[in-house]
This record gives C-alpha cells, sequence and structure tokens, in this order.
C-alpha cells in the first residue's frame, strides 16, 4: 500500500519542526553547561573573581596549597590499592567520602583563578585517572551500603561537584561511570537506603543533601529528568509540621523525630537550599513549588532569633557539639554564608534584609582574629572573619561590606520562645541567653554515630550567657568543662553511659514551655527527672524569668533518693589562662588561686570579672543564699565525647563555679538568683542594695517573680488547681490550670501573655487578674474576655496551640495600684465570767456561741484607712480574714461594724468593747472548714464613711450558731504572715 505524498507546505512544517527540536536540544544541552558553570563558580568564585582582593588571594593560596598537599601525597604508581596513605579504604561510606574530599579540594584549585595549579594538565589527568580508581575500587553500581549517608550524599556530592570542575577532561564512558554510582545509592532523592537496603523517606537535611546530590548528577550527565526531580522532590521540605522533623512555625526545627538541629542538620537545609536555588532559579528547572517562599519566614525567625555577635547557639547542635572545631561561630558565619546566596537571588526586600544581617554578622563577630583551629592538621590560624572562607563567599561579603547603602541590621531585642523544640533564647542591648530543656516530644540529648558520649545535662535547663566574651564557648570548651555541672542545671552528678544508638531521651513531665508579652519579656519553665536521662530520682521545678537586662531563676520541690550531692550549678564560666579573674562576694575578693573552693554562707551577691573588658556578669540572691564557689584547672580530649571523629590531643582550661547545694537526699530543695549580665562589682552591689526583682512566690504550686523597673511579671502554675498568687497581701493573678503567664503594665495598659506549656490542654485556661480596665485593646484568637471589674477575667482556648502564646491588651488599666494594709490592732473578748478579762496579743482570735455566757467569745479588728492618692477615688474596700482553725461544720459568721475606734488590743475586754453602730452586719458567711482558707468581704460603704471622720475601721465577729462550734481567725502576731489579715483598697 502506497501513502499519498507529503503536501509541500507538511514538508516544509516537518523541516521547521525539526530544526526547532535540533535548537532545542542545542539549548538545553547549553543551558546545562550553564548550571555547571554556575557550580564551579560557587566552589571557585569564577573567571572574574577578584584576586586583588587580598582575602580572595590568601583563599587561593590556601586552596592552592591544600591541593598541592594532596597532590604530592597522591599514590600515583600502577597497582596502587589506595590514594593516600592517611585516607582509608577499608569502608566503602566514610572512605568513599574522604576520598572524594580530598580529590574535589584538588579539583577547586585545577578550577580556581589565580591558582598555580589552575587548568594544570598533569594535576587533571592525575584527579580523572583517581575518579577511576575511586570508580573501580570504592564507588561504583555494585558497591555495598555500610555508611548510608557518607555513600548517599556526602561522596556522592564531592564525586560529582568533583566531575564537574574537570568535565572538560572526562570521556563519555567517564561520565557514566561516576553517574551510574550516584544513581546507585540515590535512585530517588525523596528516599533514603540503609545499609540493610530498607527504604525510608528522607527528610529536613538529609532529603535537601539528597537532591542536590540528584541534581548535580543530572547536570553531570546532562539528564534533565534527574534534575527536574531534584527540584520538584525537594517539596515537602518547604511544609511547616506541626510534629516530626522540619520546620515549625514557632521558627522551631526538628530532625530526628526530637531533636533541636537548627545548628547541625538546619544548617545542611539552608545551605543546600541555597545551592539548590542557586543553580535552578532561572533555568528550565526553577523550584516553583508555591511553599519555597517560607524560606524567608525561616531566616527571621528561624535563624536570627539563634545568633548572638554571628554565633550560633550550640543550644541547637545537637551531637554537633562534641565536634572538634570551630563551633558557635563556625556555625554562624556559615549560616552568614548561606544568607547572601540567598540573596543573591531573593526578591528585593528579602534581599536587603539577608545582606543587613549578614553584614551585622560579620561587623560584630571578631572571634576570628587570631583564631587558630587546633582540631584540623596541621593546625589553621585565622586572620580574620574572611578567613577559611570560599572565593565566592568572601566576593559576597566584600560587596555587601563596600556597600554604604547597605544598614548593618540592628542588634535584636526581645524573647523568642521555640515551644517545637523547646529552646528559648533573649537578647537586650550586649547580651543574649539561650536556654535548653527537655520534654515529652524533645530529647535531653543526642549519642549516634559514636558522638556525644557525654551529653546528659545540655538539655536540663543549660543555660548559655552570651557577653562580649565570644570565645566563651569555644576554645576546646565542651571536652574540658565539667559536663556533669553545666550552668543552669540542677545535678548529683549522675552519669549513665548511653547506647548511643540514636535513642530518644524523653522526660516523663509534660511541664515545658514559656510564655512572651510584647516580645520583649518572657517566662519559662521545666518540671524534670533525671530518672530517663542517667537513672537518678532527683526531679524538681525550674523557672526562668526574663526581664530586659536581668534573668530571674527560681527552683522548688528540689528531691532526691539517690545518692549524691543535689546542686544547682548558677554559672560555670571558662576563664582567663591564668585563671585568675576576680571574684567578689558580699563585696570581698575571694582567692583567685586555682584548686581553690569554699562554701560561702549568707551570700547577698557576687561578681566575676570576664575574660574581657565590658564581660563582667553579676549574680543576686533574694533574701541571701549558701553558694558553693570552685575555680578549678580542667583537662579532657574531644575524643573522650566523640570516638568517631574527636583528636585525641588533651585541651586545658580554667572555670570558675557557682552553685546553690541542696545537700544529700534533699526533700524539696529550692534556690532563687538573678543573672545580671555586663555588670561590675560596683555595679552589682548597688543592684543588691536596692534590687527591683521580687519574688512574689516560689512554690510547688507556683513561681513568680516581678521586675518593678519595668513592671513586669512573670508567673508559672504547676497544677492543674485553681492557684493564686499574692501581691504581698494582694490577690494578684489566679489561674485554674497549668500555665506560664507574662504581665506588663506600662502607660495605664496591660499586656499579658499566656500558654500551656504542656501542650497536652485540650481545653481551656481561666486567668483572673486584680486590675480593672476600662476597655479591650486588642486580643488574639481564642482569648475570651469575661470581665473588666472589679478584676480582669479571661479565659484562653489552648486547645491545639502547640506552646504558642496568646496574646491580650487592655487600655484604661487604673494607675492607681490597689492598697493593702494588715490590722492596726486585733483581739478577742470572752463573756461571762471572763467579761473583764484581755485577750489580746494572741496570733489568732476565736468566734464562737453557746447557751452558756463563758463560752461565748468575739473577735475584734481595727484598720487604719490609707490616703486616697491625688485625683483618685476609692472604688471598693474589702476586708480579708483567714481562717487559722476551724470546725468540721460550717457555722454562720457574721461581722458588724463598730462605733468607736479608741480601742487597744491589750487591754479591750467584753465589758469594754465599743457598741455597734448598726445592728445589721456588714456581712455574713458560711466558715471555712479548712485552715489556710480566706474570707472576703465588703466594707466599701462603712469605709468611705469613715475617711471623712478619723480614718478607722474597727469591725467585730460573731456566730449565729448557739451549739459552741467555733472558729479561729489569724490575727497580725500570726507566724504565717500570708495568713495575716488585710484590708485591701482598689481606687477609681
Amino acid at each position: 500500500m502506497h501513502l499519498p505524498p507529503i503536501p509541500p507546505w507538511r514538508a516544509l512544517l516537518a523541516a521547521w519542526l525539526t530544526l526547532l527540536a535540533l535548537l532545542g536540544t542545542a539549548a538545553q544541552a547549553d543551558e546545562y553547561d550553564t548550571l555547571r558553570n554556575k557550580w564551579i563558580t560557587v566552589q571557585t568564585g569564577g573567571p572574574g573573581i577578584d584576586t586583588a582582593n587580598p582575602d580572595i588571594a590568601a583563599a587561593i593560596v590556601r586552596i592552592t596549597a591544600t591541593a598541592q598537599t594532596a597532590w604530592n601525597n597522591l599514590h600515583k604508581e600502577a597497582g596502587r590499592t589506595r590514594l593516600w596513605d592517611d585516607v582509608g579504604v577499608t569502608d566503602n561510606g566514610s572512605d568513599a567520602a574522604a576520598n572524594y574530599a580530598r580529590l574535589r579540594s584538588m579539583a577547586i584549585a585545577y578550577a580556581t583563578t589565580g591558582s598555580s595549579l589552575q587548568g594544570d594538565p598533569a594535576l587533571a589527568a592525575d584527579i580523572v585517572a583517581a575518579l577511576d580508581w575511586m570508580h573501580a575500587n570504592l564507588y561504583n553500581t555494585g558497591t555495598v551500603i555500610t555508611s548510608w549517608a557518607d555513600l548517599e550524599f556526602a561522596a556522592s556530592q564531592a564525586s560529582m561537584t568533583t566531575a564537574l570542575l574537570v568535565y572538560d577532561q572526562l570521556n563519555a564512558t567517564q561520565v557514566a561511570n561516576y553517574t551510574a554510582a550516584v544513581d546507585r545509592f540515590v535512585p530517588d532523592c525523596s528516599n533514603w537506603i540503609s545499609k540493610y537496603n530498607t527504604v525510608s523517606v528522607a527528610t529536613g537535611g538529609n532529603l535537601v543533601d539528597l537532591c542536590l546530590a540528584v541534581a548535580l548528577r543530572g547536570i553531570l550527565g546532562k539528564n534533565g529528568g534527574k534534575i527536574a526531580a531534584a527540584a520538584s522532590k525537594i517539596s515537602p521540605v518547604f511544609l511547616y509540621v506541626a510534629s516530626g522533623d522540619g520546620f515549625y512555625l514557632d521558627g522551631s526545627f526538628i530532625q530526628h523525630s526530637t531533636h533541636a538541629y537548627m545548628g547541625g542538620y538546619g544548617t545542611a537545609v539552608i545551605g543546600g537550599l541555597s545551592s539548590l536555588f542557586i543553580l535552578l532559579n532561572g533555568s528550565s528547572w526553577a523550584i516553583t513549588d508555591p511553599n519555597a517562599g517560607n524560606v524567608w519566614n525561616w531566616m527571621s525567625k528561624a535563624i536570627v532569633p539563634l545568633v548572638f555577635n554571628g554565633a550560633m547557639t550550640d543550644a541547637v547542635k545537637g551531637r554537633g557539639v562534641s565536634r572538634c572545631g570551630p563551633g558557635d561561630h563556625g556555625t554562624g558565619r556559615a549560616f552568614a554564608q548561606y544568607l547572601l546566596r540567598f540573596a543573591n537571588g531573593a526578591p528585593a526586600a528579602q534581599a536587603a534584609y539577608l545582606k543587613g544581617v549578614a553584614k551585622a554578622w560579620a561587623s560584630q563577630d571578631t572571634s576570628w582574629n587570631g583564631y587558630v583551629d587546633s582540631c584540623s592538621s596541621p593546625g589553621t590560624s585565622y586572620t580574620n572573619y574572611y578567613s577559611g572562607l570560599p572565593p565566592y563567599d568572601i566576593a559576597n561579603f566584600t560587596a555587601v561590606m563596600n556597600d554604604a547603602s547597605i544598614v548593618a541590621a540592628s542588634p535584636l531585642n526581645g524573647n523568642f520562645n521555640f515551644a517545637g523544640m523547646q529552646r528559648v533564647t533573649h537578647f537586650a542591648p550586649g547580651f543574649g541567653i539561650a536556654l535548653s530543656t527537655f520534654s515529652k516530644k524533645i530529647s535531653a540529648f543526642e549519642c549516634g554515630s559514636s558522638e556525644n558520649w557525654k551529653g546528659w545535662y545540655t538539655g536540663l535547663g543549660m543555660t548559655y550567657f552570651y557577653t562580649a566574651d565570644q570565645a566563651q564557648f569555644n576554645g576546646n570548651f565542651w571536652p574540658t568543662v565539667n559536663l556533669t555541672r553545666l550552668p543552669g542545671v540542677t545535678t548529683d552528678g549522675s552519669t549513665k553511659v548511653p547506647a548511643c544508638n540514636y535513642e530518644n531521651v524523653l522526660n516523663t513531665y509534660d511541664w515545658v514551655g514559656n510564655s512572651a508579652v510584647d516580645g520583649l519579656h518572657g517566662s519559662a519553665g521545666m518540671q524534670f527527672t533525671l530518672a530517663p536521662v542517667t537513672g537518678s530520682t532527683l526531679a524538681g521545678k525550674k523557672s526562668w524569668f526574663f526581664f530586659g537586662d536581668k534573668m530571674v531563676a527560681l527552683g522548688s520541690g528540689i528531691a532526691s533518693s539517690s545518692a549524691g550531692a543535689v546542686e544547682t550549678v548558677v554559672d560555670n564560666r571558662k576563664l582567663l589562662a591564668a585563671g585568675n579573674n576576680v571574684l567578689t562576694v558580699n563585696g570581698a575578693s575571694q582567692p583567685a588561686t586555682l584548686g581553690w573552693s569554699a562554701t560561702l554562707p549568707g551570700v547577698s551577691w557576687a561578681h566575676l570579672d570576664g575574660n574581657v573588658a565590658g564581660a563582667g556578669i553579676g549574680y543576686y540572691f533574694p533574701g541571701t543564699a549558701s553558694l558553693y564557689a570552685l575555680r578549678e584547672s580542667r583537662s579532657g580530649k574531644w575524643s573522650d565525647i566523640n570516638t568517631n571523629s574527636g583528636p585525641t590531643t588533651t585541651y586545658g582550661n580554667n572555670f570558675l563555679s557557682l552553685a546553690v547545694p541542696h545537700g544529700n537526699a534533699p526533700s524539696n530543695g529550692s534556690y532563687a538568683y538573678v543573672v545580671l549580665p555586663n555588670r561590675t562589682a560596683a555595679t552589682t552591689a548597688a543592684f543588691a542594695a536596692a534590687p527591683t526583682i521580687q519574688v512574689l512566690e516560689n512554690s510547688q504550686e507556683a513561681h513568680a517573680a516581678r521586675d518593678i523597673a519595668l513592671n513586669v511579671t512573670g508567673v508559672n502554675f504547676w497544677n492543674d488547681a485553681g492557684k493564686t498568687v499574692m501581691d504581698g497581701a494582694l490577690p494578684y493573678l489566679a489561674s485554674n490550670r497549668k500555665a506560664s503567664v507574662t504581665l506588663r503594665e506600662s502607660g495605664g495598659q496591660l499586656s499579658i501573655g499566656v500558654s500551656d506549656p504542656t501542650q497536652a490542654n485540650t481545653g481551656s485556661i481561666t486567668l483572673e487578674i486584680g486590675r480593672r480596665a476600662a476597655s479591650l485593646i486588642s486580643a488574639d484568637a481564642g482569648v475570651t474576655v469575661n470581665q473588666l471589674s472589679p478584676t480582669l477575667r479571661l479565659t484562653v482556648n489552648v486547645n491545639g496551640s502547640a506552646g504558642k502564646t496568646f496574646n491580650v491588651k487592655f487600655g484604661g488599666v487604673s494607675l492607681y495600684a490597689p492598697k493593702a494594709v494588715g490590722a492596726a490592732a486585733d483581739a478577742y473578748v470572752r463573756g461571762g465570767s471572763y467579761a473583764a478579762t484581755a485577750f489580746g496579743f494572741n496570733g489568732y482570735t476565736v468566734v464562737t456561741h453557746s447557751s452558756s455566757a463563758d463560752w461565748i467569745r468575739q473577735g475584734l479588728y481595727r484598720f487604719d484607712l490609707p490616703a486616697t492618692p491625688a485625683g483618685a477615688s476609692i472604688a471598693s474596700v474589702q476586708i480579708r480574714l483567714t481562717a487559722d482553725g476551724v470546725p468540721t461544720t460550717a457555722p454562720q459568721n457574721r461581722a458588724f461594724l463598730l462605733a468607736g475606734n479608741g480601742w487597744a488590743e491589750g487591754s479591750v475586754t467584753w465589758n469594754s468593747k465599743p457598741a455597734l453602730a448598726s445592728a445589721t452586719p456588714l456581712a455574713s458567711w458560711a466558715t471555712p472548714t479548712a485552715v489556710g482558707t480566706p474570707v472576703t468581704f465588703d466594707v466599701t460603704a462603712a469605709a468611705v464613711n469613715a475617711m471623712a471622720g478619723d480614718k478607722k475601721l474597727s469591725i467585730l465577729l460573731d456566730s449565729l450558731d448557739s451549739s459552741g462550734t467555733w472558729v479561729s481567725y489569724s490575727t497580725r502576731e500570726n507566724a504565717n504572715p500570708v495568713y495575716r489579715p488585710v484590708l485591701i483598697v482598689n481606687y477609681n
């Protein structure tokens, strides 16, 4: 059968389509070249790098020297069995990654403009031959998976980068071989394959690393499908999560299900995404996921609030704290690099923000000036912030630092709660604090791959104080500090060898959380037990209140039946090389000799000089405390805490620790201290002489503290039961459930932040505040205001809130705080044969009625009314009496106004008591049946009348029950100040 001839126009169309297809193929091929050149630019700085820039020139010298050393030591002989004597070949995972990393360093020098090795044909030949040897012996389609992470992204990325850098020297067979190996280990970047060949879903940093490896493989092999897969399968990382691995709405980042890891796997996420954005955006495989814009929110919410002076807190580094290296400043600088990489392709507003942040960090971070990284071999010396960076990143920093139009970001000031990972950071001018806690969802620490063997206490309330002393947590801090006495923890020194198999070490208590107000001040708390961590029975309740430039720490219920002396470590600071930082206690300098220790009684304040000017820290102890001080020289090896990669060199540091001792087997220990960063001994002494911090309560029911200078109060309610925290004799704040609450009064406004720290309350929290307001200014969804007067009442629906702080603000809050005055006189009188006998000066009054006159008793109380503030008027007046002795029944008691106030408690009797002003009682009530129960009744009208006269108010108590059942009420002589009678005046 013959087909009809093709019409001429159709033949012409077919020819055009063929030509367009060929042009499309050529364009696609050119685009692969474009992507490859982008990656080479990131690795080397590109052909246009400014080699006259002294920092870039120094980087090129370093790159060249590193490559030359590797090349000199490379085995080049026929039949070689390894590439380098000091790099193994027995483990195809870690050894493959290490060999490829060294080859990559050689390839970078080969491709770097200005290097004496640039374009060296002999070097290129040796690199390619080594790649072939790796493919034949260590990394190919037949390789058995051992260390999956090393094989699947470390070796994959390094091998692909090396091949891309020497691409012009490769033939098609070599490209096919190298890419086939990556296909073996990463056939699908959304999954990872274990050594048992089980396939698991990749998340977080692992997902990003795997997809970057696949993208590089696609570029090398000119396989658009692979690049497209990397661009699309990265999408899950952009989604916010409510549990497990990933980013949370509050800025938390979790990896390995239960670990705070922004400073570990988070660097892989941000670094890998910055590379993928650079590579793919603007190409045919651009990342188009609509959720990719979440990246910009992460910068401000998940990264910046974890960095002080360019250092990212180790509180979010997981087991990475056990790795020898530049530490927190190294992590912070890596993020600064990635922020600038993102900025190069970010929308204008985001780019300006990222550049401003990076400029601020680079300006603030002076830790690199003269820093020596003893972990590398040979040790690497740094001269400035740019030392050790690739030329590409130095060029990015230089452009930003030299651009006067880019304004460095202002230092942070505020309180940041990462409820998803149980971390809190707080910033005030000149310093920062990080707090690390653990819960039923977040592990105390992670040990895995033989890393972080001694991390027991890092999540048990460790407090990091950041000052101008930028090396405090560097300089071999982790292998030399006493890891059972970290700052902020309550400890008995107990330890337990972990299985080190990435096991979760979870708290058995759910009260772990934080609240904040106005974004400036916060309250955090943790109920803890050492049982899952070390096996000890030590347990207790701990709170931290962050008030501007101060931190208040309270503890209660500290109990243990295990062996070991219990103490709360106020601080444990790394000292100068001489170890002689001045410690001043109550104005007296303490010995500066290493090895000195002492238990110091009656300590009101202490001060420790910093390692640099302005970095001294003051400590204030409300009500004084016994303080154990220890100045010691300590030594250790990184291999003690990291047997995987830790150097065996022994390092030494000096430390000064201060601790509140609780003794052996405490049953209800407590502590209270205030940390005052950036103070001198003189300013610390001045604070102690006139402290602005008040401890309102430190009990098993609640922790409460106030900064009267800032008018900020923090309260942590520990139980699901009604509880009122008193402000002296006045009720201040009540809650019906476990809650964290922070309040701030300013300019007639009251701001409140409240959270469910348990993240388990499926209902609500009801609060009552001893204030009245004229109006509601604002309230988050979920907050219901029940009343504005005479007290504020609100209910917060916290179901599913994940530890979030709910905020509400009121206006027209009275500038006149309620006044409370104690009784000026109190006594009881007795009838019958006792009618002429005085019963004053007791700690109680007795009220009873009977058919027998001898049995009748009545109570008398007199109050001197306080002066009314100018411009104010009395709104209400109440008297509060507290039951000191109670019956099993509840007889009816009454209060009457007395006509006279001239009686004296030491002489008043039944016969001499004043007459009743009226036969109508002021109030009546059923008597309490539990000791300590208050009775409050209104006397407003009587008080207002009294203010027009002698400003005194006397009342009499009697009973209507004739059975002789008695009740006693506390007097001003009662030993318990909370029980004493009080008259409370509220003002308009």
